[in-house]
């Protein structure tokens, strides 16, 4: 007796930066992809006509790290599609019989996912690819401080803001380029980690007096952390890099307003790790979608 899948493909591949392309070109040179919203033009792989097709053809749907820009799905099309637009699609169409991998995905997609039945993966939660992510994000960050400023990294002082997984790989390897590193913090376990790791530490609540002598300020923590009147007191001069998803740790507009040096560095590895990053990612794919196949019975 043989058991085939109602699905005429195997994955579909939505959206997202070059990891997205190298995972569904990875996993097209085993099994039948479809995609949709793909930066490039990806090879050996049917590109969906638009995303209900991809949802009700593909056994295994694959949505971009991070699955929102904004408010909005990350994929590279003139088609906007809202996280409303998006919820409602998938409460309509997704079943039980299919499996959902994605990035950074909302509680409110979790939710329905687990009311449906529909068993879904966040990268982000599975430990071995968030340390992985976080030595990507660290090194891209890295590049991205030593070209907006014309001077070195070394003796530099950096306030780092939050000390989760990324911050903790950042501020070791901003040590390591002998920077005097500071970790502003909650959370007192954490501070206390920070500091028997060899960096100076603060409490979130002393940011106000402490912000105004950091030339080199790095948000990691995906709350509006900098208020306006915080961000009043932040130097003309000084380099602020967000690599905190939506919404983000202050008020753009605001920063823009007050001409303050930010620069927003989302989906890092995508930038500059991408065959790193989508090896790892097509790998859990694979290790997490080998039960799907097709077998005698």
């Amino acid at each position: 007796m043989f058991f085939i899948s109602r699905f005429p493909y195997k994955y579909g591949v939505i959206g997202g930066d070059l990891r997205q392309k190298l995972i569904l070109e990875e996993l097209s040179d085993h099994e039948n992809c479809c995609h949709y919203g793909v930066a490039e033009n990806p090879k050996n792989s049917f590109y969906a006509p638009n995303l209900l097709t991809l949802l009700k053809t593909s056994e295994n749907i694959i949505f971009p790290l991070p699955m929102f820009k904004g408010e909005n799905l990350n994929i590279a099309t003139n088609t906007i599609f809202s996280s409303l637009e998006l919820l409602s699609v998938l409460r309509n169409h997704i079943t039980p019989n299919q499996k959902i991998f994605g990035g950074c995905i909302p509680p409110d997609f979790c939710e329905m996912f687990q009311k449906k039945n529909v068993v879904y993966f966040d990268f982000m939660e599975q430990r071995t690819i968030s340390i992985f992510n976080s030595i990507a994000t660290a090194e891209g960050l890295i590049a991205e401080m030593i070209l907006s400023t014309s001077e070195n990294l070394h003796g530099k002082a950096v306030l780092i803001l939050g000390y989760g997984t990324c911050a903790k790989t950042l501020a070791a390897k901003l040590q390591a380029l002998q920077m005097r590193t500071c970790i502003c913090a909650r959370n007192q376990a954490s501070l206390m980690e920070a500091f028997g790791y060899g960096h100076c530490v603060e409490p979130l609540s002393n940011l106000k007096k402490i912000i105004p002598g950091y030339p080199m300020i790095v948000n990691t923590i995906p709350a509006k952390v900098l208020p306006n009147h915080i961000l009043d007191l932040v130097s003309p001069k000084a380099w602020i890099y967000e690599i905190a998803s939506f919404p983000y740790g202050m008020d753009l507009d605001y920063a823009k307003k007050r001409k303050l040096n930010v620069k927003l560095c989302m989906s890092l590895p995508g930038k500059y790790a991408p065959d790193s990053s989508a090896d790892i990612l097509t790998d859990f794919v694979l290790k997490n979608t080998e039960s799907n196949k097709s077998c005698n019975l």
